[in-house]
């Protein structure tokens, strides 16, 4: 991993000035606010971005403080959940981790590989596969090891984490469409009970997506989640062992090309989890994609962008988080 996106994991006065609310927004993060609420109104739904400059400080938030549906990007607060217990000594990186059938879900790596044999994979394994590949056999495992969602969500605030939730495992999120109004089973949801539900008529189906749009979940608010990309980078809640385990992981993200690193220089350094929900009835339930990118100066911005209840393709949701990613760039490389 290069120096300049591991140099951030070193905490500084300045960097944790920056992690403080600013009483005003300075100039250039106001220009940049402005260029951001023009930017979301090609979304065709909700949007939150909030943007940090991790050196000067300087902030720009649209619906920063409103909470969104993470999907996938839950995965992220999650593996630092994890990290930290690693950092504790309560869990190991090569500790092995059984999965039973019962905990597959329907792709993923983690899944091809039970089906190999391999049933038993490190904690390691599951949180690369969970952050690169947004696995969800890796992240319902991960949310199991920890002791489920509100035990995730209780870490979380005690790390002074406000504006992050994590309800449960993400099998319940696609249980919430697909088993409209169904109680979870004893033990959890599985595929198979999945499977087995009656398909919910139209009606039924728009209240669930309205449901899981307006009060999903598992949610965050973009400033929740800068504030955390923030303290990851500068080492105020991990260890610097698991601060540069977690940004080279994060700097190998396979998923969302097109969003924050879609319309940066190839060589940027971004380091990002991504999330995207269903599309139902002409609805996509969320998509986001949050991360920390590096400029050629060796200064770095964290910037959040969750979208909500968007009736826009997907390429164009991606397209305004692109969008949005180049103009912080732009403003803070000085073009």
């Amino acid at each position: 991993m290069r120096h300049g996106l591991f140099g951030l994991c070193a905490a500084s006065a300045v960097a944790l000035a920056a992690c403080a609310p600013s009483p005003a927004t300075p100039a250039r993060g106001g220009a940049l606010e402005a260029e951001l609420a023009g930017i979301a109104s090609a979304s065709s739904g909700a949007v939150s971005v909030t943007v940090l400059n991790l050196r000067s400080g300087e902030r720009a938030s649209v619906g920063g403080q409103t909470a969104r549906p993470m999907m996938s990007v839950f995965k992220l607060p999650l593996a630092v959940a994890a990290l930290v217990d690693v950092d504790r000594g309560v869990l190991r990186l090569d500790q092995a981790m059984p999965i039973t059938a019962s905990e597959l879900r329907r792709s993923g790596p983690i899944a091809e590989a039970w089906r190999r044999g391999e049933t038993a994979p490190s904690l390691a394994s599951l949180l690369t596969h969970m952050l690169q590949e947004s696995d969800n056999t890796a992240g319902d495992k991960v949310v199991t090891i920890l002791g489920g969602g509100a035990k995730v969500t209780a870490r979380l605030r005690n790390l002074g984490l406000e504006g992050i939730t994590i309800r449960g495992p993400e099998i319940a999120r696609d249980a919430a469409l697909t088993c409209v109004g169904a109680l979870a089973p004893d033990g959890g949801w599985t595929l198979d009970e999945l499977e087995a539900c009656p398909k919910p008529d139209a009606t039924a189906l728009a209240a669930a997506v309205r449901s899981e749009i307006d009060s999903p979940p598992d949610n965050a608010t973009t400033d929740a989640m800068v504030e955390l990309l923030a303290r990851i980078k500068q080492d105020t809640i991990l260890t610097e062992t698991s601060c540069k385990w977690l940004l080279s992981t994060l700097a190998a993200t396979h998923t969302g090309a097109a969003r924050l690193r879609g319309r940066l220089p190839p060589d940027a350094r971004v380091a990002h989890k991504t999330g995207t929900g269903r599309t139902e009835l002409g609805i996509t339930i969320a998509m986001g994609d949050v991360g920390v990118v590096t400029l050629p100066s060796g200064e770095a911005f964290a910037i959040a962008v969750l979208i909500a209840g968007s009736r826009a393709s997907l390429d164009a949701q991606e397209g305004v988080i692109a969008r949005m990613a180049r103009a912080s760039w732009d403003m803070f490389a000085g073009k």
